[in-house]
């Protein structure tokens, strides 16, 4: 979940608009990887939305996560045979592929992250130091490995999208024939994707 209520915004249209994208990408697509793979940032797109909001803590964590452990495990399968990988490089499927497991692993540390360390449980009292009340020490917050694996994610993820973007710039300033427009489109659509995906995965720390 977003804190912030102007990100909770920005990210809620952000992941909307690449939701649209893809699944109108999903539709004109003929060939059945490239519609699993529109449809699979579909999903993606859906439960960053959920994520952003408090009603999105609530949902179900282990079908969501098998639902992004298939999918990293379908664009490993694009990265790793030429025939699966169309017009895609390998190591864009192979993002792909970490963008999936970082959608599982946000399912499963996020309320591990939001949660305020609190009184340790039996020390919800006030000692007495020369007669002045000291609150009891708070709990310890998230693992270290927790917070470190979510900021290097988040990182990675706010820097790659930026080889996205400046392609989506340079392809749509030269942009002529429909195909370079579509492949101009899809680029912005996968640097927001990434952007947001790093923004989220920062903010919950």
């Amino acid at each position: 979940m977003v804190q912030d209520t102007l990100l909770r915004a920005v990210l809620t249209i952000l992941f909307l608009g690449t939701g649209l994208v893809s699944l109108h990408r999903a539709m004109l697509l003929r060939d059945l990887p490239g519609r699993v793979s529109a449809a699979s940032h579909v999903v993606m797109s859906a439960a960053m939305v959920a994520m952003a909001w408090p009603w999105g803590m609530v949902l179900p964590a282990a079908p969501q996560i098998a639902v992004f452990a298939l999918s990293a495990l379908w664009f490993l399968l694009r990265a790793a045979n030429g025939r699966l990988c169309g017009g895609h490089r390998r190591r864009e499927q192979a993002h792909h592929a970490l963008m999936a497991v970082a959608m599982a692993w946000m399912v499963a540390v996020m309320p591990t992250l939001m949660t305020s360390g609190g009184p340790e449980p039996g020390h919800g009292h006030h000692a007495l130091v020369s007669g002045t009340p000291v609150a009891a020490p708070s709990a310890s917050g998230p693992p270290i490995a927790v917070v470190a694996t979510t900021a290097v994610l988040g990182v990675y993820f706010v820097l790659a999208s930026l080889p996205w973007l400046s392609a989506a710039v340079d392809l749509g300033r030269t942009a002529v024939l429909k195909q370079h427009r579509t492949a101009a489109r899809e680029a912005a659509c996968h640097a927001a994707m990434s952007a947001g995906m790093g923004a989220m995965l920062l903010a919950a720390l």
